[in-house]
């Protein structure tokens, strides 16, 4: 040290298994801030591990229960603090501690040790900084995970201390927000709901509720009276909370679950419509694509003309489906009749042997309807080689071996298993009258598409259709005027989401009560009843749909638990990690 300037030493050479040290004046706290208070006496390095040597600079301290300053030092100890590492090396620091007798009278507190408040609390064995930053740690990734990266980072820790951190991080403060949602999120789904409230504007969780009720939702809104906007779902819940527990701010619908309601009036009328659907995408399938894709009028295989018949393989699949379709039905029936006798869900349940979760869906009047597997865009390995194989089928070549060599001279990576149930289907079913995969969709099948399908086409873009589609769409207008009236109050509707013209409300729901289907008018009946909220989603900008990302995010945080976590360590892992 010199003139009072304290030094640091730095390590230089390794000689013969020895190190070596040299004075380096560099004031401490250009290094270590956190040590600004103390005194530097020695660093040694051993191993993976850098020992700091530390001593306090004042002679003196304050009792730390009466407040008044002592110089009578009494005794000394070691205390062995782990700081945060340097470049990766463990840092243990050593600080010599004083202990001073207090000289107050009136004090109870007789010896007392010297406080560290900048650098460790009390009786504390890491100090504020490592402390803080495993913490980080721990929110970010939990407790087995975050410990296997800690040690990595040269802070080794036990996943039961990063928990523990964790636990008693205080939470942070939720601020005065104006505009916030509210969505409901599964602890278990299907038996047990919580609460989630996001401020919008700042775009973070402020709080999550362990139930999902009207009463703990409106107790935690009385205490936020500068709430201006509540953004939320068509859940009655959550109205009735927001009316209760905040009467001044403005409710709004969220514009995604209003078209989604719409999808499902949509769904549930077109299921009446089962036969129209059907024969209009016969009769595409009959007249073929406008595409280019080839019809029954113009095929002709061994000079004979073909007529349009289904595969083997979707005749069978066809007969399973209305098989499942009847048994479905039949237990449908039955739970119905069994309610009207009287008997709760769980014996219905067991009666009937379903789910239970199968008999509420039966109760709210949803019949049981085929559906189809999606394929979700997934793509067979032959399928960008079956126009190919299909054209050499049909100028002669017959064998699978030749045409399996052809296309692996133009990039097929696969076996010839798949070419040769390929030819063999061709010679049990004949070339089909449409080209295989994508391009023959739902809408120019025999079976034709679901009501489903049919009811996400009304809410798709008219950019965004096929060819197929809008001809599709096009002759199902045409055939039926009822559903051509149920598409273009449709298409008005979605013209008031996406460009959030809510005084055109009145005028719609006036039109579906005049001319609409009695689906769709229940529909609007469930609009009236919601009014205020719902024309303040289709007029101001804010939705729900910043909330359902925290929801997300919620989601990944409990399931990287393995669902072991409880309530208050999720809710400190949301709120801290946003």
């Amino acid at each position: 040290m010199r003139g009072g300037e304290q030094v640091i030493w730095r390590e230089v050479f390794p000689v013969y298994g020895t190190v070596c040290f040299c004075k380096v004046p560099m004031p401490i706290k250009d290094f270590f801030p956190h040590l600004r208070s103390l005194r530097l006496r020695h660093v040694a390095c051993a191993g993976d591990t850098i020992t700091v040597t530390l001593a306090a600079k004042r002679a003196s301290a304050h009792c730390p229960l009466c407040g008044h300053r002592s110089h009578r030092i009494h005794s000394h100890y070691d205390r062995h603090v782990a700081d945060l590492p340097v470049s990766g090396q463990g840092t243990h620091l050593l600080v010599h501690i004083r202990r001073f007798r207090c000289c107050f009278p009136s004090c109870p507190r007789r010896i007392f040790a010297e406080r560290l408040p900048q650098l460790v609390a009390p009786h504390a064995r890491k100090s504020l900084g490592l402390q803080h930053t495993l913490a980080q740690v721990g929110f970010t990734a939990g407790g087995e995970a975050g410990a296997r990266l800690a040690r990595q980072l040269g802070m080794p820790t036990s996943p039961a201390t990063l928990l523990r951190l964790i636990r008693a991080a205080p939470c942070p403060d939720p601020g005065q927000p104006t505009i916030i949602g509210l969505d409901d999120w599964a602890y278990k789904r299907g038996r047990r709901y919580g609460t989630i409230v996001c401020d919008l504007e700042g775009q973070r969780a402020i709080d999550l509720l362990p139930e999902r009720s009207a009463a703990s939702t409106s107790a935690w809104l009385e205490g936020q009276p500068q709430l201006a906007v509540i953004a939320r779902d068509r859940s009655g819940l959550y109205a009735d909370a927001a009316a209760r527990g905040a009467p001044q701010a403005i409710q709004v619908a969220d514009r995604w679950h209003l078209v989604d309601n719409l999808a499902n009036a949509l769904e549930k009328f077109l299921l009446t419509r089962s036969a129209q659907l059907k024969e209009v995408a016969a009769a595409i399938a009959a007249a073929g694509a406008p595409a280019g894709v080839r019809g029954p009028s113009d095929e002709v295989y061994q000079g004979k003309r073909r007529t349009p018949q289904p595969r083997l393989w979707e005749q069978r699949a066809a007969q399973e489906s209305a098989h499942r379709l009847v048994r479905r039905r039949t237990n449908y029936d039955q739970v119905r009749e069994l309610h009207t006798k009287g008997l709760t869900p769980m014996e219905i349940a067991r009666t009937v042997g379903i789910a239970r979760t199968t008999v509420y869906r039966y109760l709210q009047g949803v019949p049981p309807q085929r559906k189809r597997p999606t394929r979700h865009g997934r793509q067979r390995v032959l399928e960008p080689w079956e126009p190919y194989l299909l054209q050499r089928w049909e100028e002669g070549c017959r064998t699978a071996t030749r045409l399996w060599r052809e296309i692996r001279e133009q990039g097929f990576a696969h076996s010839s298993t798949c070419v040769q149930r390929f030819c063999a289907l061709l010679r049990l079913e004949g070339p089909p009258l449409r080209p295989r995969g994508r391009a023959a969709s739902a809408y120019a099948s025999i079976q034709g598409p679901s009501a489903r399908q049919v009811a996400s086409l009304f809410l798709q873009r008219v950019e965004q259709r096929t060819e197929e589609q809008t001809a599709y769409l096009t002759q199902l207008c045409q055939r039926d005027a009822t559903v051509a009236t149920a598409y273009g109050l449709t298409q008005e509707f979605l013209v008031m989401v996406r460009e959030r013209h809510g005084e055109r409300l009145d005028a719609w729901i006036a039109s579906v009560e005049t001319q609409g289907p009695a689906e769709v008018r229940r529909f609007a009946l469930g609009l009236r009843d919601d009014y205020a909220a719902v024309q303040a989603g289709l007029t101001l900008i804010h939705s729900n749909g910043q909330t359902e990302g925290h929801i997300n995010r919620l989601k990944l945080i409990k399931r990287s638990m393995y669902g072991r976590g409880k309530f208050d360590l999720l809710k400190q892992r949301v709120l801290h990690a946003a």
